[in-house]
């Protein structure tokens, strides 16, 4: 049992009272409100945080992160097909990365995913820089993940990111395939520590209808990926530390306590310092519930094997 920390909000508003200074989320399994309102995004409020993906225009960086790299055709079938119940189609069926990478090409190399992403970075003049389309310029987070020593988280991730691993529409409660991540914002960011995304509510108290189970509890260093977790109820009236199935933060600074899934990480060339365009992300302007006060989305995650 973990004791709570003196935060704002109180721990019943599933901002995870017992996290400290640690990414909070609301499990699946835990019905808490959102998060209490503070200050609105300056696009407007956050009742639409869903964004069609192709409304999204990415600049030509000077090189493409997965060139050489095995790259996605698409999914395949999992096996896990939504048939318009109320119940996730995985069950207690084990999500693994065959499932995962299901149509993808076989082969060796390095599991990758890369994040193309608003930066909100702002000109000399204070504006927000855009692309030529007048969208909000958009950069690559590149992420290797670790498949030996985090195996469903990544699974998970991947499956998510490719659209093998059924999720649960948080508005229609609907089970189905397809990208989860595409669209959806960086919720929550605090410089010198972290960034996280993979909310559909874009509140922290939203996921993909389930949870995960804890693995891989690593120091953090700058550039860990890892998953988001949250305090649940049991049925005794306890409460468990319930990793995200789908909130997820990148460190941008000091990391937290080693109490999370971490399953890969976001690193610059130098393989020490984190991913530049990560970095950029945290220098953003937040309001006090630590939302971005320009909406951030990150437009597409790919998923590619890479040489070593």
């Amino acid at each position: 049992m973990r004791s709570s920390l003196p935060l704002v909000l109180p721990a019943a508003l599933c901002f995870a009272g017992a996290l400290l200074l640690i990414a909070p989320s609301c499990s699946q399994s835990s019905a808490g409100a959102p998060p209490a309102a503070a200050d609105a995004y300056s696009d407007g409020p956050n009742d639409s945080p869903i964004v069609p993906v192709d409304a999204a225009r990415d600049t030509a960086p000077a090189k493409d992160p997965l060139e050489g790299c095995l790259r996605d055709p698409g999914p395949g079938d999992a096996g896990f097909v939504p048939d318009g119940g109320a119940s996730d189609p995985v069950g207690d069926a084990s999500f693994d990365l065959d499932a995962a990478l299901a149509g993808f090409p076989s082969g060796g190399g390095v599991l990758t995913a890369v994040i193309t992403t608003e930066t909100g970075e702002t000109l000399g003049d204070g504006g927000l820089a855009r692309n030529p389309d007048g969208g909000l310029l958009t950069r690559k987070i590149v992420c290797t993940l670790d498949e030996a020593n985090a195996p469903i988280s990544v699974a998970n991730f991947v499956g998510l990111a490719r659209g093998t691993r059924p999720w649960q529409d948080p508005i229609t409660q609907a089970w189905k395939l397809g990208p989860f991540y595409d669209g959806l914002t960086w919720h929550r960011v605090v410089i010198g520590f972290v960034i996280q995304g993979g909310d559909p509510l874009g509140t922290g108290a939203g996921g993909p209808g389930y949870d995960l189970p804890n693995e891989h509890h690593a120091k953090e260093l700058q550039g860990t990926l890892a998953m988001a977790a949250g305090t649940s109820t049991v049925p005794d009236g306890g409460t468990v530390f319930t990793p995200s199935g789908s909130q997820f933060y990148i460190v941008v600074g000091s990391g937290p306590s080693a109490d999370y899934n971490v399953f890969g990480s976001c690193l610059d060339t130098d393989g020490v310092s984190v991913d530049p365009t990560a970095d950029l992300i945290s220098q953003v302007d937040v309001n006090v519930a630590q939302r971005p006060r320009t909406r951030l989305h990150m437009w597409k995650v790919e998923i590619g094997r890479c040489p070593k």
